[in-house]
């Protein structure tokens, strides 16, 4: 049994002794941040962030996935449950045992306050992505509608998908909850009280929350500017510190290598034609990687994937960035018409990077999506754009090789924006059924 199912982490720590101390409780959290799903990658070639080349055939399962075939997706879908539920199940087997710990001095206390804030944040995070890919966009209309199977306990159990409404008001609680403790030093990998800050930021811009995004945002940005530098920039992508991470995991193995076909012929995919950094931004020469593929220059993803062609050690996943909260507030603030706050704060990132400002007397749609477009630049490759274009009913033109010409066009109301219940999920659980709209039920014994 896999997705909810498979939680039986009885099996794992049978003894209630295993935790029984910050020490062991700190291990056991470092597994749940160690199983936290990575697919961004996959996310971005589901978004608009990338076109395919003439090697895109090469690599099937991919280049199915980016035309939003239903098996490419139902094969995504299945893994994206149930490792998010898995990550979701260590943390509840951590919170359990917490409750047994005694500490040994005020000290440990405030070790344990920690330990368990992070696993309540990492459990909010889990949720919060599983809902904007498995539920509906965030609305009135939609508040009673299904969202995703909310679970506290740690032993075997079968549950239906709980509201929208209720799992937004529980990934607040959980947030609420991590935000008390006092944990703003801790280091990167972990979710200190800032990145608790962020993600409360993105959710509740995400709810339509505008000034509630604003006030849990600006405060992160004092002196931010001074955090966007071309060697941050740099750093950002190699194995050093960088100002700019709030949440970045750290982690031992390779990433976003199958985005390469092989170094002599290049990438499966480039990034979009719309991406364009002008010469003076200093992200431009890590944001993108110039490769030559049939004889032409042409402009590939740079990141993670220059790390990769240039046998650069990858050690840190950047999940959560300083430069996410300044487009959460720029875009809170547009929305509830501060247009001169929402040019402010995102022209203090543009300035620092020496990139062109949005000009001034943009206002509306227009500067809404101004910030849209620049946010997309900063977090080509990175999964981001997919939730966007979802929470903000968009369509999505998939182009043809290199840019060129039409693929597929994803209209903002087909039924692929919501991911497919796994069968493994519903074969086992006779509360849930395949019920996000026109997925096919397989039926099982």
């Amino acid at each position: 049994m896999s997705g909810c199912l498979n939680i039986k982490l009885e099996d794992q720590y049978s003894d209630p002794d295993a935790i029984s101390n910050t020490t062991t409780a700190r291990e056991l959290l470092a597994s749940a941040y160690n199983s936290l799903p990575r697919y961004q990658m996959e996310l971005s070639v589901l978004g608009d962030d990338f076109v395919p080349t003439n090697l895109a055939g090469k690599y099937a399962e991919m280049q199915n996935l980016y035309a939003w075939q239903e098996k490419a997706i139902d094969d995504l879908s299945d893994n994206v449950w149930s490792e998010y539920y898995m990550t979701v199940a260590i943390v509840n087997a951590l919170l359990a045992r917490a409750d047994g710990i005694t500490p040994k001095d005020e000290e440990d206390a405030r070790l344990l306050e920690n330990i368990c804030s992070e696993a309540k944040a990492l459990k909010a995070l889990c949720y919060f992505d599983l809902l904007r890919l498995y539920g509906p966009v965030y609305s009135e209309e939609n508040l009673s509608k299904e969202g995703i199977i909310l679970k506290d306990r740690l032993e075997l159990d079968f549950l239906p998908r709980s509201s929208i409404e209720d799992c937004a008001s529980e990934i607040e609680t959980l947030l609420k909850e991590a935000a008390t403790a006092d944990n703003a030093s801790a280091e990167v990998f972990y979710l200190s009280t800032s990145a608790v800050k962020a993600l409360q930021a993105e959710f509740e811009l995400y709810r339509g929350n505008y000034s509630a995004a604003v006030s849990y945002g600006l405060p992160l940005l004092e002196n931010a500017s001074s955090r966007w530098n071309q060697t941050d920039y740099r750093n950002l992508w190699a194995d050093n510190a960088s100002a700019d991470r709030l949440f970045a995991p750290y982690i031992f193995d390779s990433f976003y290598t199958d985005l390469c076909y092989d170094r002599e012929s290049g990438d499966y995919f480039v990034l979009d034609n719309s991406l364009v950094f002008s010469d003076s931004d200093v992200r431009k020469d890590w944001a993108v990687h110039m490769i030559n593929m049939g004889g032409k220059q042409v402009t590939a993803l740079g990141k993670y994937n220059r790390m990769y062609y240039e046998n650069a050690t990858v050690r840190y996943i950047n999940t959560m960035r300083y430069s996410g909260v300044c487009f959460t507030v720029a875009e809170a603030y547009a929305r509830d018409l501060q247009y001169d706050l929402a040019r402010q704060t995102v022209n203090m990132l543009l300035n620092a990077y020496g990139a062109e400002p949005l000009v001034d007397g943009l206002s509306g749609e227009e500067l809404v999506e101004a910030i849209l477009h620049e946010k997309h630049k900063e977090f080509a490759g990175e999964g981001v754009r997919l939730f966007d274009l979802k929470r903000m009913g968009r369509q999505l033109v998939k182009k043809g090789n290199f840019g060129v010409g039409t693929s597929v066009t994803v209209n903002a109301d087909d039924y692929r924006w919501l991911f497919p219940i796994p069968q493994s999920e519903y074969k086992y659980n006779d509360k849930i059924t395949q019920n996000n709209p026109q997925w096919p039920f397989i039926k099982t014994d």
